[in-house]
């Protein structure tokens, strides 16, 4: 800590800074340029939008692209400081005046942390709601150009006996209760279906095995509306398809998903998805200190010595080892093989030792 006090760390941390500013501005303009030409290929193509709509989907979506994309900017950006400094002799020069190696670590190391704090805590709520409003838009786009309803959601289920179509005007943000839910059953009767009940709910709880509907209007062709205060109809529907199918865990930010998981967990569902977005969010400052860490510990070779190069592609490498490795275990916990929190710390976990044991080797190995 007193090395990141001294005017030396602070300089450091300076540098390191302007290294990641750089570092994201050229991923920023690329995502924005890619997703621009995207949004014109998948939208454009289907809906009548014009170029200012398209960067409007884009601008929604860049905070959470900006997110996913954060820790290969910190290492890059870690990386084009320090070889910087190499480069000016200044690392050199910090060398002969006894600094260790150990003391490049603690402002890179205390960089990425920093900003992995803010991403999670300011970044991430602002993105996931800018997401949601870029996945309501798109699909009004969609929606509008083809002609369709784009009030509400449609939900069908049924057996060998009929089916049953439901309509929602909304669904609530735990993913699996409807408001203002209508409920159309029809009969399997020789080869057809007959349209046999309507049931209008002011809200539907979907349960383990059935829906719980409250304050609803039953009417049957010919008859007289009848009102019921609770009524329990069977379904086959999985509750966490719903969810998944209704709740993108892009959607829900850093401070909405533990109120989430518990409300999931406590009506019986099994939100593993949910779980490993918030086990991976609590580990996103390590994972951006590792990420840092390795940036600078395979760019401490001295200019000098040569294979500068060669020491920074495989910084490079290791972090894109480290992502693959996160998507790997992200998928061994979502079947369950493994537990989220594994899956979400192993990685951080590993990137940090690499860059500790590369620079126990350089510096005293």
């Amino acid at each position: 800590m007193g090395f990141l006090l001294s005017r030396l760390g602070r300089y450091v941390i300076a540098r390191v800074m302007m290294g990641v500013l750089i570092a994201l501005f050229a991923v920023l303009a690329s995502i924005l340029l890619i997703d621009l030409v995207e949004q014109m290929r998948t939208v454009g193509t289907r809906a009548d939008i014009t170029l200012w709509d398209a960067l409007r989907l884009t601008l929604l979506k860049t905070p959470m692209l900006v997110e996913q994309t954060l820790p290969f900017v910190v290492l890059a950006g870690v990386m084009m400081s320090i070889i910087g400094l190499n480069r000016s002799s200044e690392l050199v020069a910090m060398r002969a005046s006894g600094v260790s190696a150990w003391r490049f670590l603690a402002p890179a190391v205390f960089v990425g942390m920093v900003l992995g704090i803010i991403t999670i805590t300011t970044l991430n709520p602002v993105g996931a709601h800018l997401f949601s409003t870029f996945e309501d838009e798109r699909y009004d786009e969609l929606s509008r150009d083809n002609g369709e309803n784009a009030s509400g959601v449609w939900i069908r289920q049924g057996d060998e006996d009929g089916q049953v179509v439901i309509h929602a005007e909304s669904v609530d943000a735990n993913g699996s209760t409807l408001q203002g839910a209508t409920f159309m059953f029809f009969e399997e009767q020789q080869e057809s279906l007959r349209f046999t009940r309507r049931i209008f709910a002011e809200r539907a709880v979907l349960r383990p095995g059935f829906w719980q509907l409250a304050n609803l209007t039953e009417a049957t062709p010919g008859g007289r509306p009848v009102r019921h205060e609770n009524l329990a109809i069977p379904t086959t529907l999985d509750a966490t398809e719903m969810i998944d199918r209704f709740v993108t865990p892009a959607s829900l930010s850093f401070w909405q998903l533990p109120l989430f998981i518990h409300e999931a967990r406590a009506a019986g569902f099994a939100p593993t998805r949910y779980e490993l977005k918030w086990q991976t969010l609590l580990a996103y400052p390590l994972l951006l200190a590792a990420m840092a860490a390795l940036g600078a510990a395979f760019s401490l070779q001295l200019q000098r010595l040569g294979n500068l190069a060669q020491w920074g592609a495989a910084g490079v490498g290791i972090g894109l080892f480290l992502f693959f490795y996160a998507q790997l275990a992200g998928a061994f916990a979502m079947t369950q093989t493994v537990p989220a929190a594994v899956a979400a710390w192993s990685a951080p976990f590993a990137g940090m030792f690499i860059a500790l044991a590369l620079v126990a080797f350089l510096e005293d190995g």
